[in-house]
């Protein structure tokens, strides 16, 4: 049994894949001490992604499926065949490093408590991306995400606070670096592959609480995410309804239906003010004409009772590669 398995889910970002693969790699000539499972699960790519992993040094085991099922659906063939007593599930457009590695594994062999483990995620140029976020609920549909978990940290005790800088219990991380125990997975099981892309960390961080077991975000391990290749900016439309999409199952499963429907309701009536308060601006600005199509677009999926398709993936293949969507 390898100490840590690494699954890299990748689609049509070998750049991104080739960096991600060859940080490994440095980290292992810099001294790391972890016997490592690779594995890299392709969810279809059109590009040379698998040709990448092929020729990493690291020797993955390569996973080169038919068609773009989805993050959580690549995440969990890669699951299945893990070999390690710890997991990372890792996005193809993140770097780590010696210190994350180590760190993480450290931390999951001293706390058996500890189900899923998060770091600090920065930008290539060490600005701070979000990390740590709420559980969507009504609460954080009315006011900001960040204004929810101000308040849940102000509602303990000053006793119990974490200091500064220190490892904390979370609702939820970001799933671009995402540890967890191996008996975590048997425990909980996969990911819910009704997700495609967004939320599914998510929900599994909500079943790993509901197990018993701590989500714990810890900020003085650091990885890079690049976000250079995202959906967003392939197919922006098609991104954003795919996001609407995981949120009403989402709330669905967590907050039940009326919850859902009255937010889809909510979101749809904002969608309209939206369109109306970019109207002006869009005579002046491309910018905001971009803004004002994509909430158009959104506002129809609505209209029309936010069908199941088409899906993200039909509109990711009809995109060339290199090439920008449906903006």
């Amino acid at each position: 049994m390898s100490d840590l398995s690494i699954v890299i889910a990748s689609y049509e970002t070998a750049p991104e894949l080739r960096a991600c693969l060859r940080s490994i790699e440095r980290s292992l000539a810099q001294g790391l001490d972890l016997d490592l499972d690779v594995i890299v699960v392709d969810n279809g790519s059109r590009d040379e992604s698998v040709a990448c992993a092929l020729e990493s040094a690291l020797a993955p085991r390569v996973v080169a499926s038919r068609r773009n099922r989805g993050f959580a659906a690549a995440m969990n063939v890669g699951l299945r065949l893990c070999r390690g007593r710890h997991v990372l599930l890792l996005n193809s457009d993140v770097e780590v490093d010696r210190a994350l590695l180590e760190g993480a594994v450290a931390r999951l062999d001293a706390e058996e408590g500890v189900g899923v483990l998060g770091p600090a995620l920065v930008h290539s140029d060490g600005r701070a991306q979000r990390s740590v976020h709420a559980m969507p609920g009504l609460a954080t549909e009315l006011f900001s995400d960040r204004a929810v978990r101000w308040v849940s940290e102000r509602l303990v005790a000053p006793s119990d606070r974490p200091e500064v800088g220190a490892a904390r219990d979370v609702e939820a991380i970001r799933g671009a670096v995402f540890f967890l125990r191996a008996g975590c997975v048997e425990e909980v099981g996969l990911l819910d592959e009704g997700f495609f892309f967004f939320l599914e960390e998510t929900d599994y961080c909500g079943r790993v609480r509901e197990a018993g077991l701590r989500v714990v975000y810890c900020p003085s391990l650091v990885a890079r995410h690049a976000l250079g290749a995202s959906s967003k900016r392939r197919a922006p439309l098609a991104t954003r309804i795919e996001y609407h999409r995981s949120l009403y199952r989402f709330l669905s499963r967590w907050r039940g239906p009326s919850i859902a429907r009255f937010v889809c309701a909510l979101r749809a009536v904002r969608g309209i003010l939206g369109l109306v308060l970019l109207s002006l601006p869009a005579v002046f600005s491309p910018r905001a004409r971009a803004r004002l199509a994509q909430r158009y677009g959104l506002l129809l999926w609505h209209l029309r009772g936010c069908p199941s398709e088409p899906t993200l993936a039909d509109a990711l293949a009809r995109v060339p590669l290199g090439g920008m969507g449906d903006g």
